[in-house]
C-alpha cells in the first residue's frame, strides 16, 4: 500500500482519546461517512476521498514498550492512499505486526519504525505519519489527550 503526503497547513480538527481500560482509542468527534479502512496491527484508519481523516482500535501497552524515542519534526497536511480501493473493507497495510513504542516523557506512541526518516506530516492533531520517498510506511506517532493515566501504569 503506498501513501502521498501533501504539506498544507490544514489538519483534521480532531482530539485523540486513548482509554487506558479497554486499551484502545478513539477519536472525538467521529466521522461516519467513510470509503474503507486501512489496518495497522489492531487500529483503523480511516479513509474518505482518499484522505485518512481518523483513527480508532486496540493497542495495549506495557513497560517493555518505554522507549525514550523522539517524535519527528512534522508539518501539517494531508496523507491521502494512493491506489484505487473497493469500499466498504479493510486493507492491511502490511502483514507484519509493527513495534509499538511508548515515550512517557513526552506523552508520544510510535507504531512503526520510529528511527527510519521520510516525510512526516500531522494528519490529524497529534497524530504524526512518516512516509519514506517510495511512499510506504514508516511509523505512526500519536499523543492521546489521556497518556498521564498510562504514565502511572508504565512505571
Amino acid at each position: 500500500m503506498k501513501f502521498n503526503v501533501e504539506y498544507t497547513n490544514y489538519t483534521e480538527q480532531k482530539v485523540l482519546l486513548y482509554r487506558a481500560e479497554e486499551h484502545s482509542f478513539e477519536m472525538i468527534p467521529w466521522e461516519k461517512e467513510i470509503d474503507f479502512d486501512i489496518a495497522i496491527n489492531t487500529l483503523t484508519l480511516t479513509v474518505s476521498d482518499t484522505k485518512i481523516i481518523q483513527l480508532s482500535g486496540f493497542c495495549g501497552l506495557n513497560t517493555k514498550m518505554k522507549v525514550d524515542y523522539n517524535v519527528p519534526e512534522s508539518k501539517k497536511g494531508l496523507l491521502t492512499v494512493l491506489g484505487n480501493f473497493e469500499y466498504g473493507f479493510a486493507r492491511r497495510i502490511k502483514d507484519k505486526e509493527f513495534s509499538v513504542y511508548v515515550n512517557t516523557q513526552t506523552g508520544w506512541i510510535c507504531i512503526g519504525d520510529p528511527l527510519k526518516q521520510g516525510n512526516a506530516v500531522e494528519f490529524i492533531n497529534n497524530c504524526i505519519a512518516v512516509i519514506d520517498k517510495e511512499n510506504n510506511f514508516v511509523s505512526l506517532w500519536l499523543k492521546p489527550q489521556t497518556l498521564p493515566t498510562i504514565q502511572r501504569a508504565l512505571r
